[in-house]
């Protein structure tokens, strides 16, 4: 009954959506220009927030007496859960195919796949900032453009090449610092939770097709 096939759909739409965010940038004051601020970009990594978290508050070794912190800010983010949408379903039957360039010709042949599974996919971004304004920079950025979805186009496959998905921004908490001892690093945390309207397709099979047929009514029949 299973066969091995990969499409690669959430492969591509967890790096079609963390690519959304690898151009933000904050800016912070220029003590020897104050005219021109530094602009910094924001890196994204794809990483869950506790690992992120510990990654962050113990420094890096160079060598035995030398360490280094990382630089905030930055941002990471994660795949939560993959649910069937029921209200896109479509008929299981109905199937999709490209063919080649040769209508008529009986060995033409194409890629044939059946109808796509929609499936709500919950994605989490995380804001990491030692600063809040910060925070209030890169959450500006980000919101005006989920109003009220984002919708980013995907290759999904060798028959779907440009499939558009809606991303639509659930909700969002910032944090004004992270809970911790005195002595230890200041980390803000902020949280933004999206539903990705997604799909995911089955086997793609080769397939044939008759364009044109000939059929000869001329039949000489002798009858006794």
């Amino acid at each position: 009954m299973f066969q091995y096939f990969y499409n690669k759909n959430l492969r591509k739409l967890v790096v079609g959506f963390g690519t959304l965010f690898n151009s933000i940038y904050v800016e912070h004051a220029n003590p020897d220009n104050p005219n021109q601020p530094l602009k910094i970009r924001v890196p994204i990594s794809y990483a869950p927030q506790e690992k992120f978290i510990q990654r962050l508050l113990q420094p890096s070794s160079i060598d035995d007496t030398t360490r280094i912190e990382k630089q905030l800010p930055v941002m990471s983010y994660i795949m939560t859960s993959v649910t069937p949408d029921p209200t896109r379903r479509r008929n299981k039957f109905a199937f999709a195919q490209t063919l080649g360039t040769t209508p008529g010709n009986c060995e033409n042949t194409g890629n044939k796949i059946y109808q796509e599974v929609p499936v709500n996919v919950a994605m989490t971004l995380y804001i990491y900032t030692r600063h809040i304004d910060d925070t209030l920079q890169i959450v500006e950025q980000i919101i005006p453009y989920f109003n009220p979805e984002h919708i980013i186009t995907l290759a999904m496959n060798e028959v779907h090449s440009s499939v558009n998905i809606p991303i639509v921004m659930e909700s969002n908490r910032i944090s004004e610092k992270y809970d911790g001892d005195f002595a230890s690093r200041r980390l803000n945390v902020s949280t933004i939770n999206f539903i990705a309207k997604s799909y995911i397709f089955g086997e793609v099979v080769q397939t044939t097709t008759i364009e044109d047929v000939t059929i000869n009514t001329d039949l000489d029949i002798n009858i006794d």
